[in-house]
């Protein structure tokens, strides 16, 4: 691939990415950022620079590894090419982080594992420390297996190879990251979880497309032992939370057990001794947000909190005095948005701040859909919203989503 290809194809990962605060700001240096980035890749030299750590809080405490801009484009460009060969030969019960599947698909597909009448149980398991637990020198052997098939030219090969290896092997704390946000969140993060007290080549940064695409690449053995090995037809896995159906829980606990001892043998894993759950399908399962049962599923309490908790920022905003915000987030869009604004409460009501806060409530509405919550979004229109349900509406009857009122969108005389 010539450095003018490889150039043409970042200016299109540029296009598809989100329009985050960081692309905004190097819109103008652009040119030059994707110059220097192509013929580092063309010339096998890219090195990826020091990342950005942050915890995050929602929906649980979190340590969080962000590449630079010039880095995210780099893992664009390369899952761009080669994530469509390789996930074609992971299995279809595969769903995180994959075009056309989802929580919601995996959630559909559980659903019609629990109402078939031989998978009268199930077995939930989760991977302990997943993250910070991969080896990465068994990802690179992983990875060398899956990068000689893929179907390009020598020299694409040889930089493709050259891009992959490097983020593979990247030490995320050497050099040392950026610390951003609250640093005292930051050191609630228990050893286990953090990638500062990670052995050496192990664990992979939370908050990487690359890493997305590494972690399916690094479960897709276990994914082949339990369809193939084990025969089990009722299993689906979103990134380390996984389920196996079945009609003998003591047949399900003899698998889990396998499971657990394929995981130690090959991939240096172990399951999470405290989230194995065993029991009947018409009990429901806690699984991706949502209690799910075989014909239907609710929202989960933590989600409903956490809704609550954004409409009180959201009144906050705009009336501190009456809704005084304790917490104000450090990270996330809100908080980069409020800092490149340099926004402090109480702020005037306008149609960017309501697009925003609209987003938000949305984004919700769109997870409340998908279970049988009609009452609940009800609820939260007419009951939850507080002061700020005066700028919106509901878009129907149905209260799948909202708007804002027309006259909060005119532009002031």
């Amino acid at each position: 691939m010539t450095e003018t290809e490889i150039a043409c194809q970042l200016y299109i990962c540029v296009n598809q990415s989100s329009n985050s605060v960081d692309k905004r700001r190097f819109m103008i240096a652009m040119p030059r950022i994707v110059a220097a980035l192509a013929q580092d890749i063309y010339a096998e030299h890219y090195q990826p620079q020091r990342m950005t750590a942050f915890a995050v809080q929602d929906p649980k405490l979190r340590e969080i590894f962000a590449p630079n801009f010039r880095d995210r484009l780099a893992q664009h460009w390369l899952i761009s090419l080669i994530n469509p060969s390789i996930a074609r030969s992971w299995i279809d019960d595969c769903y995180s982080n994959r075009v056309g599947k989802g929580t919601h698909s995996a959630i559909e597909r559980l659903q019609h594992f629990m109402r078939k009448p031989h998978n009268r149980y199930y077995c939930q398991m989760d991977i302990r420390s997943f993250f910070t637990s991969i080896d990465r020198q068994i990802l690179l052997k992983l990875w060398h297996a899956q990068w000689v098939k893929l179907d390009y030219s020598a020299q694409t090969l040889r930089q493709i190879n050259a891009v992959a290896v490097k983020i593979i092997l990247q030490n995320p704390i050497d050099p040392k990251p950026l610390l951003s946000g609250d640093l005292a969140l930051l050191r609630q993060i228990p050893p286990h979880k953090s990638l500062f007290h990670s052995p050496a080549g192990i664990g992979l940064p939370i908050g990487s497309l690359s890493s997305q695409f590494f972690s399916n690449l690094y479960l897709n053995p276990l994914d082949q032992f339990i369809k193939h090995q084990l025969k089990i037809n009722a299993y689906l896995r979103y990134v380390d939370d996984f389920m196996i159906l079945g009609d003998q829980p003591q047949i399900l606990l003899g698998q889990m057990r396998q499971i657990d001892q394929f995981l130690a043998e090959h991939l240096t894993l172990q399951l999470h001794p405290n989230k194995t759950v065993l029991q009947r399908v018409n009990q429901g399962a806690n699984f991706l947000g949502y209690i799910v049962y075989p014909h239907h599923c609710y929202i989960r309490q933590r989600t409903l909190r956490t809704l609550r908790k954004r409409i009180y920022f959201f009144n906050g905003l705009l009336d501190p005095v009456h809704y005084p915000c304790h917490t104000m987030p450090v990270n996330g869009s809100w908080a980069k948005w409020l800092s490149l604004h340099q926004l402090h409460p109480p702020l005037n009501v306008n149609p960017v701040l309501l697009k925003r806060m609209l987003g938000t409530i949305n984004s919700y509405y769109g997870q409340l859909i998908h279970a049988n919550s009609y009452q609940l979004r009800r609820k939260i229109y007419h009951e939850m919203l507080g002061p700020i349900k005066r700028y919106f509406l509901p878009s129907n009857a149905n209260y799948t989503q909202l708007h804002i009122k027309a006259i909060w969108l005119r532009s002031p005389p």
